[in-house]
């Protein structure tokens, strides 16, 4: 290991689901072929690791959970010079990475470019880490990289606390509107105005969409959508679907949206998106990512109204490129700070999970000197 580098670092380690999270210390190993050892800068704490933490999704223990971070390359393998968009890499960049790694040789990578779905996946912050090199959850001082996962340098207007939930949030969003085929001058509906649904206006804001709606049950996160591009906002709470759909239509004209968004992660809405939809609209779903997540379907409706209902879940590296340079080019025109709300130190890690649990504007970080 270098020198100026530390021999052990701590983590904190899920050791069973709904249990606090303990701090144990790592030997700090060099990073293995192909691959990168980082300095955690910042890690938010994403619903997906609410979910396993709670037992809500299958997840091996132990484990070191949190997989939307950000840090400064401490060392590089020999074999790796520059990131995946080629760009020089050298110790002290900031840089994000691909939520998982994978081997660019099996059936999903070679023949259909799905490396989300790759055979031999890896996802940080989703394995054990009673096996080195231990370190591969953001919960952690250090995060090792596997070989096989895209690097990719941070641009300097993006602070930490804004970069860490892009490589999560944010490019799965830019996968979704990329698998809708959003075009300028469209309707959509986006369902739920978290952090994704915020990502979501934006993206369909810059991209030229005319009418943004989106709908929650928080009037709080539906006035914080505004600001970034929703220009019809629906409080639902007390709402059918079929008034949901009846008020959509009244917005553009009568017929529905061209496509709509699920990102509340409530299996429950679907349908009144679906019932949202023009004929021949185009349905996303990308919210409900946990076992289980089932509603009721009129598959006639689908049918009759030539709907396309698309999955989408994780992305590929161009996705995470998008997502990068949307935020970059759009950092004083939205107010992305805002999408981190509160902050707390690795040692603080029960209490971020509770503040997280909360379920407030912004998202919850852990943050490290």
């Amino acid at each position: 290991m270098i020198a100026s580098l530390p021999t052990t670092v701590r983590a904190a380690v899920m050791t069973a689901p709904g249990r606090e999270l303990e701090i144990k210390a790592y030997p700090l190993l060099p990073p293995v072929t192909g691959g990168a050892l980082v300095r955690v800068t910042c890690c938010t704490i994403c619903r997906s690791d609410l979910h396993t933490w709670r037992g809500r999704r299958p997840g091996p223990t132990p484990a070191i959970l949190g997989h939307e971070i950000v840090g400064e390359i401490a060392a590089l393998a020999e074999d790796v010079t520059h990131d995946s968009a080629g760009q020089p890499l050298a110790p002290g960049d900031r840089v994000t990475w691909t939520l998982h790694s994978s081997c660019g040789e099996c059936y999903y990578c070679r023949e259909h470019q799905l490396p989300m779905k790759c055979l031999e996946l890896q996802k940080y912050g989703h394995d054990a880490c009673d096996q080195p090199p231990h370190l591969q959850g953001g919960f952690a001082e250090y995060c090792h990289i596997s070989a096989g996962t895209s690097l990719l340098k941070l641009p300097d207007n993006i602070p930490d606390t804004v970069a860490a939930p892009l490589n999560c949030a944010a490019a799965t969003v830019v996968a979704g509107w990329d698998a809708a085929e959003l075009k300028p001058g469209e309707h959509v509906l986006i369902q739920g105005a978290g952090g994704l649904g915020c990502y979501a206006a934006a993206m369909a804001s810059f991209a030229g969409a005319e009418r943004i709606i989106v709908t929650d049950i928080h009037s709080e996160r539906l006035e914080f959508v505004r600001r970034f591009g929703a220009t019809d906002c629906i409080n639902v709470a007390s709402l059918t679907d079929e008034q949901i759909a009846n008020w959509v239509r009244e917005l553009t004209g009568g017929f529905g949206v061209d496509c709509a968004m699920e990102v509340a992660g409530v299996p429950a809405v679907v349908p009144a998106g679906l019932a949202s939809l023009r004929k021949g609209g185009r349905f996303v779903e990308l919210g409900c990512s946990f076992p289980e997540a089932t509603t009721s379907l009129d598959l006639s409706t689908i049918l009759w109204n030539l709907l396309t209902i698309r999955g989408v879940h994780n992305y590929d590296f161009r996705h995470l490129q998008q997502a990068v340079d949307f935020v970059s080019q759009t950092i004083d025109r939205f107010p992305f700070d805002e999408l981190t709300s509160r902050q707390f130190k690795l040692e603080d890690i029960d209490q971020a999970i509770a503040a997280a649990e909360q379920n407030g504007l912004g998202r919850v970080a852990i943050v490290f000197d």
